[in-house]
């Protein structure tokens, strides 16, 4: 394959991005408050949910801890995004090099969304896309089914699959 270094590079940067975002998930997101009542202060997580803003009272020896997962999903966010500004360059220059290429890294990135995807969300995930082909009168074959169910748990990655898939079928070289 043409550019394969960029190829890898991309598709290691992808695969940072989606362990990171699967940490963040396990992390507590918002920020600390504090009010001050008698003279003794207390904290509080405050967070957005449905667009209100809720709070979280934080017992005393639980605001060490706390303050530390939101330091590290903060630290975490900040290197999505270097991450995110390095794809972006990565696609441009391909873009420019050479067509096929950049298709390819497309599938990629649209692998690693589904990859970043909670586990809690994949099982409604994979039913969706069952009624689909169930209406289109696609079956899936009991390879690609036994990936999805293992996908659906965690324990195999989605870009593995869909890339074995498009090469079974000569759609994509990788």
């Amino acid at each position: 394959m043409r550019y394969k270094e960029i190829y890898d590079e991309y598709n290691s940067l992808l695969t940072t991005r989606s362990d990171f975002i699967r940490i963040a998930a396990t992390l507590k997101e918002g920020y600390i408050s504090t009010k001050t009542i008698s003279g003794k202060q207390y904290f509080y997580l405050q967070k957005k949910i449905d667009g209100r803003l809720n709070s979280e009272y934080i017992k005393e020896d639980m605001f060490p801890q706390i303050k530390a997962e939101l330091q590290k999903r903060n630290e975490i966010e900040k290197a999505i995004n270097q991450i995110d500004k390095q794809l972006s360059r990565l696609e441009e220059a391909v873009r420019i090099l050479d067509k096929a290429l950049y298709h390819k890294l497309i599938i990629l990135r649209r692998c690693a969304i589904m990859d970043s995807m909670p586990i809690n969300i994949r099982k409604k995930s994979l039913e969706f896309g069952s009624a689909i082909t169930a209406l289109e009168g696609i079956p899936a074959s009991k390879d690609t089914e036994k990936m999805l169910s293992l996908w659906v748990i965690g324990q195999y990655s989605f870009r593995d699959g869909y890339l074995q898939i498009l090469t079974k079928y000569h759609l994509i070289e990788v």
